[in-house]
This record gives C-alpha cells, sequence and structure tokens, in this order.
C-alpha cells in the first residue's frame, strides 16, 4: 500500500502543481456560464445602428410602400426615435421592364456588397400567387430582422388576396380571425425555459466532461508512454507491481480530477448562496443548480474518467509513440463527442429509445446522460431513486463503474507485459495470449 501511495501522490502533484491546473480551475467555470448566458443574451441583441434596405416593387397594389410604412414602428431602442431600419427608396418597376429590373438589381447588388445597403427586397408581378417571387438579397442572415420582413410580408400579401376575393369581411377582420399565434410550451409543473437555454447548457454540460475525461485520460496514457521509451518503467517495476503502478496513475490523476469538482463545487456553492445579488434567468436557476444535474454530473465526471482512463493506460501500455496512440484515441472521442453529433435527435426526444439505450452503454453513458438529465430533470418535481430519468441515471451509473471494474482486470491482463514491450506494438493475436498468463 505503501508503494501504491508513492505513486498516487506522484502522479497527483505532477497535476495540481502545474499552473495550468489552476488556469483550468477558474477559467472552465467562467466559461460555462459564459456558454449558457450568452446564447441567451445575443438571442435579444439589436443592431447597433439603422439598417438599411431597398425595395424593388412589380406589384400592382404598392405592396412595397406599404411594407415601408410597416417598418417605421420599430425602434433601436424603447426610449428613443431613431429607425431600426430605414428604406433607402422603392423602385417600382413595370413588370415587362426587365432591362431596367435588371439594371435596378444589379445596381443594389454593389451597394450591398460595398456595405452600402443590408438588404433589398424584390416583388415580383405575381407575388400574391407565387411565393418564390418574393425574395431578400442580403450578404447576412440576422435572424430578428428576416423573421420581422416574413411576418410584415405574410400580413401584407394576406390583405391583398383578400382584397381580391368576394369574402364578404374587412380585410382587418379577416386578418385577426386568421392570425398566426405564438405556441407557449410548458412543462409538467407548469413553466417555460427557452429551448436554447436548454441546448446550450446540455452542451456545456457535455463539453466539460468530454474535455476533462478526455483530457485526463490522455496524460494517463502519455505518462504510461513516456516512462516505458525513457526505461524508467523498468526501475519502477522493480519497486512496484504493475497493478499498483497503473491504479496509482489512475486514481492519482483521478484525485487532480476531484479536486478541480471540489474548486467547482465550492464556486457554485458560492454563487448559489449570493446569487439573489445577481439577476439570473429564473431557467437558469432551474439547471445549474438542480440537485440530480449536480449530483450525477460528478458521478458521471468520476466513474467517466475512471473507465476511459484505464482504457487509456491499457493503449499506452500497447503502443510505442504518441503517434501510434493518437490512431487509436479517435474511436474513444467519437464515443464521446457521440451525444452532440446526435444531439438535434436526443434534445427533441430525450426519451426515445436510441437516447435510452446509448444512455446506458457504459462508454457513451457520461455524456449521453447528462444530455438527457439537462433536458428531463428540471421538469421533474419530485425524484424517484428507481423511476424516471433519476432511476436511469442511477442504472446508467451503475453500469459504467461495473464496466470499469471489467476493464481493471482486463487492462492489468496485458499493462503488466505491455509496459516491458519495446520496438512494436503487439498484435491482437498476442494481447489476447497475454489475457491468458
Amino acid at each position: 500500500m505503501s508503494k501504491f501511495l508513492i505513486v498516487f501522490k506522484r502522479e497527483y502533484a505532477q497535476v495540481v502543481k502545474k499552473k495550468s491546473f489552476v488556469v483550468g480551475l477558474i477559467l472552465t467555470p467562467v466559461l460555462m456560464l459564459a456558454f449558457v448566458l450568452l446564447p441567451a443574451l445575443l438571442a435579444h441583441m439589436k443592431a447597433d445602428g439603422t439598417e438599411r434596405l431597398a425595395i424593388i416593387d412589380q406589384t400592382e397594389r404598392s405592396v412595397g410602400n406599404q411594407f415601408a410604412e410597416s417598418l417605421n414602428e420599430y425602434k433601436l431602442t424603447d426610449d428613443e426615435d431613431t429607425p431600426y431600419y430605414s428604406v433607402e427608396q422603392v423602385y417600382t418597376i413595370d413588370p415587362g421592364d426587365s432591362t431596367r429590373f435588371r439594371a435596378v438589381e444589379n445596381s443594389l447588388r454593389e451597394q450591398i456588397n460595398d456595405k452600402d445597403l443590408k438588404y433589398f427586397l424584390v416583388l415580383r408581378q405575381d407575388a400574391d400567387l407565387v411565393d418564390s417571387s418574393i425574395y431578400i438579397v442580403t450578404n447576412s442572415d440576422n435572424f430578428r430582422s428576416l423573421r420581422r420582413f416574413e411576418r410584415k410580408l405574410s400580413d401584407l400579401m394576406a390583405s391583398v388576396r383578400l382584397e381580391m376575393s368576394d369574402i364578404n369581411l374587412s380585410v382587418d377582420s379577416a386578418l385577426t380571425l386568421t392570425r398566426s399565434i405564438d405556441l407557449v410550451v410548458r412543462d409538467t409543473k407548469g413553466e417555460s425555459m427557452p429551448f436554447i437555454t436548454k441546448y446550450f447548457s446540455a452542451l456545456v454540460f457535455v463539453m466539460v466532461l468530454f474535455g476533462t475525461i478526455l483530457g485526463y485520460g490522455q496524460l494517463v496514457m502519455r505518462s504510461v508512454i513516456e516512462e516505458k521509451n525513457s526505461r524508467i518503467m523498468e526501475v519502477m517495476i522493480s519497486s512496484v507491481s504493475p497493478f499498483q503502478l497503473m491504479m496509482g496513475k489512475i486514481l492519482g490523476l483521478g484525485a487532480a480530477t476531484l479536486t478541480q469538482v471540489a474548486v467547482w463545487f465550492a464556486m457554485g456553492a458560492g454563487l448559489f448562496l449570493l446569487r439573489s445579488s445577481f439577476d439570473i434567468d429564473p431557467s437558469i436557476d432551474r439547471i445549474v443548480f438542480n440537485p440530480a444535474i449536480i449530483v450525477f454530473f460528478v458521478l458521471y465526471l468520476v466513474s467517466g474518467y475512471l473507465l476511459f482512463s484505464t482504457l487509456f493506460a491499457l493503449l499506452g501500455s500497447i503502443v510505442t509513440s504518441d503517434k501510434e496512440a493518437q490512431s487509436l484515441v479517435a474511436p474513444i472521442t467519437m464515443l464521446l463527442i457521440l451525444p452532440v453529433i446526435l444531439g438535434i435527435a436526443v434534445v427533441q426526444e430525450p426519451n426515445s429509445l436510441m437516447a435510452r439505450v446509448l444512455s446506458l452503454i457504459p462508454f457513451t453513458a457520461p455524456t449521453m446522460m447528462m444530455m438527457r438529465l439537462v433536458f428531463v430533470a428540471p421538469t421533474l418535481s419530485e425524484y424517484s431513486l428507481f423511476s424516471g430519468i433519476v432511476g436511469e441515471a442511477l442504472l446508467g451509473f451503475v453500469l459504467v463503474v461495473a464496466a470499469f471494474a471489467g476493464m481493471v482486470w482486463l487492462t492489468s491482463k496485458v499493462f503488466r507485459i505491455g509496459i516491458l514491450m519495446y520496438g512494436k506494438r503487439p498484435t491482437l493475436p498476442e494481447i489476447i495470449k497475454w489475457l491468458k498468463y
């Protein structure tokens, strides 16, 4: 045990004493908060100045002028009269005058490229019949503005169609009866949480797990490779058993991971106690300070690290250089990043069969289950250890721990022989033979 503790302390001290460890302690939670808060802030960010646009109108009902007037309601700020949009000119062009149309359109395209304009809108003659006869030209995909333009144009074209029909209602009455609605989505607790907040929060938790597990796991692998190539491993094996050496490295770096988590937990507890002093969005509060999310984040961070670091120790013992190792690291990386690749499907149906199966496979469980927890846990009013998402998360954790125990047995068999092998990477049949020794 004393020899194991020596290896444990050495590996722990090598990480904790580095300046990069201290920087990561502070920078990671700051980035987590930034990635959670920034999307919500940016989604409501307004333009720096008035956006300029022009209109080419080939309709018979002066839709272009009506559209220009409808934009007057938008202001840069609530307490000033500065317009959000400035319509520089409405070009009324006869539908049959294709020469002038092309000339004006080319001129406006040049103005956009020269940044004199931000948009120009084209309304062709049959705009009331064919949607493709209405289009906007811009080099900017501004969601806020494009959504506004779409809404105003929809109302205007509906008015044109109603005026041309024989319906026995005023245009305003018909538009009121046929107006669209903004569907409010509430969870089972009766509360609404913006999708963008949940999605980016899930990404943050997954990426922290991914970065920590992959980063510290590769430290274990590189440590084994360096000591193997420098022949220090031979000296260490003369004093400590291969199993003690392997577990000392894994648990020593694991203790460094726990140190990080403990500091983050203390910082989070301080923020929780002082949260009344900050203007924190309640929806973010329900995620960042949710007990189920916090508890399982720690459990999956630790168990995920132990599982993957054991796997990385196995890789380090059978390869002879970092270059050889990188080709084997790629598949492991894909297992961890899989929830991000499947993110759109998972966030829409976090309780789908695919999401549930992947969250119970030990090598994909840590990140996949965290993504599901961020979407499902804030909606829970009570927690049951043996049912629902909490029961599945607990089962997933148990399976990861069981996989870690099996991986320790497998790695210890290969590790004791692989760390003393030099010259070439062993073949798969050779590695299978080592398991029988």
